[in-house]
């Protein structure tokens, strides 16, 4: 039997896109995922059933951003050095598929939140607008210094923000652990911006670190990290992250060891996937550490 070309072509989306981006788009789910322990959603309160469509929600919602960002960049990526093995526009598929498989998950991230219930729904629009404004508007997106940095920064703690509200109204306490996750976010895309710089200069795409050089891109994002590390001891101090997060100033000191070999290295592309997986490392721990603190308290 011959399988329909439309259908071919969807195959081989899924299969590459799994192959590129699933272990990211889990990863991510860290946010939500804490956002419900220190909402307090409990079975006995919230039920299995909410939790569960909220994460299945953030999954499809994720993927949305991811392929709608490919999207929008099917004919620039692969000019990308970067980017251009894992790049739709090399004729993996075509855009219009790219587009039908960003509308779809778009659907499904919807009917999810919606069954979570409606503060879920507002607030996954919310982050599907800022998608929409970093990868498609030229005016507010990833072309303007700055202006990225603020979305994921704002994307970040909304995402975890998704899983803190559904247990739980918003208050201070969640508005300051949510900013944890966003100077986290942001400060990986601006070592993100940097890890893209020369494909991002080829395509006249004007991020921080092209517009300002790698270095200052550099100092950026360490002192982003540097806040969400001090955000994370002062909640500790306060009681409101577990006493383990009192260790913060270690992972800090670790980070910024991490940030000198980078620099001693040269700021690349290889120097900023390097510098990618100390940083994820050392915020796994802090995750861990929120995680196991708060199922000990």
């Amino acid at each position: 039997m011959t399988v329909p070309f439309h259908l071919r072509q969807q195959v081989t989306l899924a299969r590459h896109f799994i192959a590129t981006r699933a272990l990211e788009i889990l990863a991510l789910q860290a946010s939500p995922l804490l956002g419900l322990v220190y909402g307090g959603a409990h079975p006995e309160t919230t039920g299995l059933f909410r939790p569960a469509s909220l994460l299945a929600g953030s999954l499809f919602l994720t993927a949305h951003i991811f392929v709608f960002n490919d999207w929008c960049g099917y004919h620039s990526d692969p000019q990308d050095p970067n980017r251009s093995a894992r790049a739709f526009g090399r004729g993996y598929v075509s855009r219009f598929q790219i587009a039908y498989v960003a509308t779809m998950l778009l659907v499904l991230a919807n009917v999810a939140l919606a069954l979570a219930g409606t503060r879920s729904v507002v607030l996954g629009a919310l982050i599907a607008l800022l998608s929409l404004l970093y990868s498609g508007s030229a005016r507010f997106g990833k072309n303007r210094p700055f202006a990225a940095s603020a979305s994921h920064l704002l994307g970040g703690s909304l995402h975890f923000l998704l899983g803190y509200t559904l247990g739980h109204a918003l208050d201070a306490a969640g508005v300051a652990l949510s900013l944890v996750f966003g100077l986290v976010f942001a400060g990986g895309h601006l070592n993100q911006e940097i890890r893209d710089c020369e494909g991002d200069r080829l395509n006249g795409i004007r991020t921080c670190a092209v517009v300002f050089g790698c270095r200052r891109a550099f100092a950026g994002s360490v002192s982003l990290f540097a806040i969400a590390y001090a955000v994370s001891f002062a909640l500790a101090a306060l009681g409101i992250l577990p006493a383990l997060l009192l260790g913060c100033p270690i992972l800090l000191l670790v980070h910024l060891a991490a940030a000198r070999h980078a620099l001693r290295r040269g700021l690349g592309c290889e120097t900023a996937v390097w510098m990618q997986r100390q940083y994820r490392t050392l915020f796994a721990l802090l995750g861990l550490a929120m995680l196991f603190g708060k199922a000990a308290a």
